[in-house]
């Protein structure tokens, strides 16, 4: 049976809402407030629920899925993989401004991970969390049921399994992972289907380009979004990889093993960053002056080394080596 609750009674303010007595919804004090309409007598071939935020949490952005109802405190079992908005006030490409008006698409069936639901039969709803910047808090989660009227629904496509790795271990969804500031960082992906996935960096601390993951910062977050077209046969799919990132591992280069005494050494002036390398040592095999080594009378040169670090770019490299003068 099909009840129509009052809005007074929960923060989240909606227009016409009509929810299913039985259904349980995380008991949590979410701080959001999002009015809404249409959310009954959908069209189950394919519809839109505009809206907008009038309170919106500051803490991160708001993933908005249609998803099956959650049972319990428990997140949904099942959440389409492409109708879906990340809502976050920090913008960037495939983004939605939590300021502006809310487009969320709706289907009368979904598919996840594999999983296909007839929303028609089965309490869908549009399911709202804290994106990938808190992805283990439930404060602001939160269930809106839909329902469709009677009528044809969408095709039921088969999900598309898409494969995505970095050097080779394979990314999670929605999951982060550690990327270091300009560190090698190289993009795989494959779709069961065969269709080509595009990528995309969703923030501006990191950048991508043939294949090539690039942070560019070396604290903070980005996301790298996917998609692909879909066919006739397949659905097409979207999602996003966070990444936490952290400083780069600097470099000082090469240094020598050994030397002849007499000889003079260049050693390297700047790290991979850029930094400046300082030298010294106070060794009597050897001397050192600004960035170049000379070798003074046989024995071992002991050489220390200092670049420092760039906050939130960089660590600090530092550490002696032992040089042998002949």
């Amino acid at each position: 049976m099909i009840t129509s609750p009052k809005k007074a009674l929960i923060a989240l303010a909606v227009i016409a809402l009509v929810a299913p007595i039985g259904i349980a919804t995380p008991a949590q004090a979410e701080t959001f407030a999002f009015a809404s309409a249409p959310l009954t007598n959908l069209n189950p071939a394919g519809d839109t629920i505009n809206g907008g935020f009038t309170k919106f949490p500051t803490k991160a952005g708001m993933y908005i899925q249609q998803c099956t109802a959650p049972v319990g405190a428990a997140r949904p079992v099942t959440c389409s993989d492409t109708l879906q908005l990340w809502v976050t006030a920090a913008g960037g490409p495939g983004t939605t401004s939590p300021t502006g008006a809310i487009a969320m698409k709706v289907a009368g069936s979904i598919t996840g991970k594999g999983v296909a639901v007839d929303c028609t039969t089965t309490q869908c709803g549009l399911f709202f969390r804290l994106d990938h910047t808190a992805p283990t808090d439930t404060s602001e989660d939160k269930f809106l049921p839909i329902t469709f009227r009677a009528g044809a629904a969408a095709p039921v496509l088969a999900a598309d399994e898409i494969i995505v790795t970095l050097n080779g271990t394979a990314l999670v969804r929605n999951v982060p992972s550690n990327l270091a500031y300009r560190a090698d960082a190289k993009i795989v992906a494959t779709a069961k289907s065969g269709l080509p996935v595009t990528f995309t960096s969703l923030t501006p601390e990191c950048s991508y380009a043939d294949g090539i993951l690039t942070a560019l910062k070396g604290a903070g977050q980005c996301a790298l979004g996917y998609s692909t077209a879909g066919n006739a046969t397949t659905a097409a799919a979207t999602g996003n990889f966070p990444f936490i990132l952290t400083p780069g591992a600097q470099q000082i280069g090469a240094l020598p093993k050994s030397l002849k005494v007499g000889v003079s050494k260049s050693l390297p002036k700047s790290s991979n960053f850029g930094e400046m390398i300082m030298y010294k040592t106070s060794s009597k095999s050897c001397s050192i002056k600004a960035n170049v080594l000379k070798a003074s009378k046989p024995g071992a040169c002991a050489l220390d080394f200092h670049a420092a670090e760039k906050s939130g770019m960089w660590q600090m490299s530092h550490g002696s080596v032992k040089i042998v003068i002949k």
